[in-house]
C-alpha cells in the first residue's frame, strides 16, 4: 500500500512536507503527549501561527514605510522632530530578527 503523502495534490505537497518537517523537530514533546497524533497537529498549528504573526509584523512594517514615503514633505520634517515610540522600535527589532531567518 502507498504512503498516503503520496497521494496528496503536488501543489500543496511541498507545504505539507515542509509542517511535516517542522513539527518533527519537536517530536520529544509530542510523543510524551496522551495522543501524540494530536499533539503534533496541535505543534503544525502553532508553526503556522508564528508564521502568520511573522509575515503579519514584516506586512505592517511595510505598510507603514510605504505610508511614509506617500506623505507630503511638510510631514516629514514635523516626525522627524519627534522621538520614535518604544513600541515602534520594539516593532523593528523583531522585523530585523525574523529577516535574518531568511
Amino acid at each position: 500500500m502507498a504512503h498516503w503523502r503520496n497521494n496528496v495534490d503536488k501543489a500543496i505537497k511541498d507545504n505539507l512536507e515542509l509542517q511535516i518537517k517542522e513539527s518533527a523537530k519537536h517530536s520529544n514533546s509530542y510523543k510524551k503527549a496522551k495522543n501524540p497524533a494530536n499533539a503534533q497537529l496541535w505543534i503544525a498549528v502553532a508553526n503556522l501561527s508564528r508564521q502568520i504573526f511573522d509575515l503579519n509584523l514584516k506586512l505592517n512594517f511595510l505598510e507603514k514605510a510605504l505610508q511614509d514615503i506617500a506623505k507630503p514633505k511638510e510631514e516629514h520634517k514635523e516626525e522627524i522632530k519627534e522621538k520614535p515610540s518604544k513600541k515602534s522600535d520594539k516593532e523593528v527589532k523583531a522585523l530585523k530578527k525574523s529577516l535574518k531567518k531568511f
